[in-house]
């Protein structure tokens, strides 16, 4: 998996960011990631992305916990005909995508295929092929109403992420992901409108793989296998580890209202009903389902003409832990034209997913029972808190050619989900780990820090963005809590980046990007074997060349692209070695 997050504090399976495309919650059900590699979108299909830095939960929902990314795709009726693009390079990479949008008075559409494939890191487990179709329309009722749907299907197998023992064997998992979306968008005057939005979606993953009979995994005879284990005989032992079928229906409504000059308000309900059947992750119960209701409303008010107030409130209840409120505050004041100070002030809440609530994750006999322990939530797990606060500027100069964005924050986490080495639990035999790894609310962590980001556009052919993070964090763990195995933090001190592009005209276009991240710590999924869970800081450097050609009928870009071109850096833990890659892309748009 691809992990996102903000200001670290995360795992492999970043769980504290809401993911949407299109207003489309994008997040799994089972454990409340995204699987990039099966979103059924590529690059060509990107009109924009969306970024919330902070807590989003009053706009978002709880999944919403340190943050949103919005993927807005381009409209159907955008670049119309038929479009074919396709890549190749490094680590046997592959990408094809096909697509034809059509547009007519009353109905747009856009349809695509897409086929991916990579071998991933060297000497690791994480190779992926991927099919996906997606099908995208819009529908315009009347002048005043909107009817927009999307249906896709993604499919294929990946690595298992295995470490090559007997127990974990290194093969593949087939994976499966489907979706359907709609929204009716009615709007009345300018500021004045609503929506109701239904969807739904599948996941699945495949993941059975024969270890070896059970005398053969410890050592032993067939016949001394019922002296250790009592009533069990020699067995073949199955391994189920991302093994599940999971689905969600998502229904939302939401109001926003103009209120006056003065007075601005945005209000909504939500419903949700996740079910997961996974007897590997979620253990004898195999399958569990989760109601969540939400309310939330966000409330503009101008008190003068150079102070903007700001309050809103969200109310969740997903009848695991009761109802949850998260409030926010905010205040804007502009100093002079284009000049802007803010001030914010946010409680949230992140209610636990399935797979965290009613996690029991564990290697069994046939009948069931428990062989080996692997991971396990003791009890219910309770939502993690966070309390933020932003002090900010924003402020446009030199005639709107350098936009600048300057933030200072703190924020408190508290009741954190942590998970705790246990090496004394009980078990029949131990064949992964000894013990168990349970999983507590108890760990805390204070994170206070300043970010700049500035947009400059030095001519009309050259452009810079660039961005700097300082964040110094305090952790508090319980004994034997993984995250804090390692030295340095699961917050890296530093991060930046630094992206020029550059248009020489006739058609030919330069980018070049510089990322630095500080050391940190990948809590649990960065560590090694011998437990060592420090992942060293690094810089890269990734430049993009690119040149168009105009056709009689068509437009044919084709560039090259370059990763990493310097030395070779450990990405999240240490058999993650990448290296400098290079890939070459064609798209052909016919018009």
């Amino acid at each position: 998996h691809t992990a996102v997050t903000y200001h670290g504090q995360s795992d492999g399976l970043s769980r504290r960011m809401q993911v949407l495309i299109d207003g489309r919650v994008a997040l799994g059900t089972l454990f409340g990631i995204v699987d990039w590699d099966r979103l059924g979108i590529t690059v060509d299909d990107i009109e924009r992305i969306e970024v919330v830095r902070g807590p989003a939960g009053v706009a978002y929902g709880s999944n919403a916990f340190i943050g949103a990314i919005n993927i807005v795709t381009r409209e159907p009726f955008a670049n119309p005909g038929w479009r074919f693009s396709s890549a190749n390079g490094s680590r046997d990479t592959e990408l094809f995508n096909a697509q034809y949008a059509h547009s007519s008075d009353k109905f747009d559409y856009r349809g695509s295929f897409s086929y991916f494939n990579t071998d991933g890191f060297a000497g690791v487990n994480d190779e992926s092929r991927s099919r996906s179709g997606r099908f995208q329309g819009r529908y315009q009722v009347d002048s005043s109403a909107l009817l927009d749907f999307q249906l896709g299907y993604a499919e294929g197998p990946w690595g298992r992420g295995a470490i090559g023992i007997p127990i974990d064997p290194v093969g593949e998992k087939e994976a499966k992901e489907q979706y359907a979306n709609i929204r009716f968008t009615r709007s009345s005057s300018p500021g004045n409108e609503w929506y109701i939005q239904l969807g739904a979606s599948e996941s699945s993953e495949e993941d059975r793989v024969d270890a070896g009979l059970l005398s053969g995994l410890i050592g032993v005879s067939p016949s001394q296998v019922p002296l250790l284990v009592d009533g069990q005989v020699d067995q073949m032992i199955t391994v189920r580890v991302f093994d599940y079928v999971s689905s969600r229906v998502d229904a939302e409504f939401q109001q926003q209202l103009l209120l006056g000059v003065n007075i601005r308000a945005v209000w909504g309900v939500g419903y949700r009903l996740d079910d997961v059947n996974g007897l590997p992750m979620i253990g004898l119960r195999e399958k569990e389902s989760v109601e969540t209701y939400r309310v939330q409303g966000n409330f503009e008010l101008k008190v003068f003409e150079s102070v903007l107030f700001n309050a809103g409130v969200m109310y969740e209840d997903n009848g695991l832990n009761g109802a949850e409120i998260s409030p926010r505050l905010g205040l804007n004041y502009s100093v002079a034209d284009n000049h802007v100070l803010r001030l914010s002030v946010a409680e949230s809440s992140r209610q636990p997913f399935i797979a965290e609530a009613f996690h029991d994750s564990s290697v069994r006999f046939n009948d069931g029972s428990v062989l080996d322990q692997v991971q396990l939530s003791l009890e219910v797990l309770e939502p993690e808190e966070l309390l933020s606060y932003e002090l900010g500027y924003i402020g446009s100069l030199f005639r709107g050619r350098l936009d600048v964005d300057v933030k200072l924050f703190r924020e408190e986490f508290d009741n954190e989900i942590e998970f705790i080495a246990n090496p004394l639990y009980s078990e029949a035999i131990s064949l992964f780990n000894t013990g168990a790894i349970l999983n507590f609310n108890g760990g805390a962590t204070e994170i206070t820090g300043a970010e700049l980001g500035f947009k400059w556009q030095v001519s009309n052919n050259t452009r810079v963005w660039g961005s700097y993070a300082y964040a110094e964090a305090d952790q508090h763990c319980q004994p034997m809590a993984f995250r804090c195995f390692a030295s340095s933090d699961a917050t890296p001190k530093v991060t930046g980046s630094l992206l020029i592009s550059h248009s020489f005209g006739d058609d030919w276009q330069i980018s070049a990007g510089y990322y630095y991240l500080g050391e940190m710590t990948w809590i649990f999924w960065g560590c090694d074997a011998a437990l060592d869970c420090d992942t060293p800081s690094y810089d890269r450097v990734d430049v993009r060349l690119a040149k168009t050609l105009r056709l009689p009928k068509a437009d044919l870009k084709l560039e090259l692209i370059g990763q990493n071109l310097g030395a070779d850096y450990i990405e999240f833990n240490k058999r993650n070695v990448f290296e400098t890659r290079a890939f070459v892309r064609a798209s052909l748009q016919f018009h």
